[in-house]
């Protein structure tokens, strides 16, 4: 891999771990070149049937906060790396199977507390080391 530019994709939820998951993947792109896709997926959480009572405005506002409040630092700190945040919203799993698709490399911290999924990356990250069409790397 090394030379060939790559695309990465970080999964970003907010916590600490997405954080340095986002960390390693510009660090490996500062080295190799290539795009640094920071990605948020959020959904309308259903329990029991039914949606909570959040808005998806609010949802998806909070959603892309969180994705600010990691890409932000991590963009100064490696200026000069192509990092692009982006919000999906979604099924968490589907989208980054999809998107894994086109990358080279899927970066995801080892786990977190998943507030826009319901879901913790640690089961989303087995899920997609098992479903991803690129190599998966869970940064501990």
């Amino acid at each position: 891999m090394a030379g060939k530019p790559q695309t990465v994709v970080a999964g970003i939820d907010g916590s600490e771990e997405s954080g340095n998951a986002l960390r390693w993947a510009a660090d490996y792109v500062q080295r190799v070149g290539g795009i640094v896709h920071a990605v948020t997926v959020w959904s309308q959480p259903v329990q029991f049937g039914y949606r909570l009572p959040t808005s998806d405005a609010e949802l998806e506002t909070r959603a892309r906060n969180s994705l600010e409040t990691i890409t932000d630092p991590v963009k100064a700190a490696y200026p000069d790396v192509d990092i692009r945040p982006r919000l999906v919203r979604g099924q968490i799993v589907d989208e980054f199977v999809g998107l894994s698709e086109q990358a080279d490399l899927l970066v995801l911290g080892n786990k977190g507390h998943g507030a826009f999924t319901g879901m913790m990356v640690g089961s989303v990250a087995l899920k997609l080391v098992h479903h991803a069409r690129c190599p998966v790397l869970v940064v501990r």
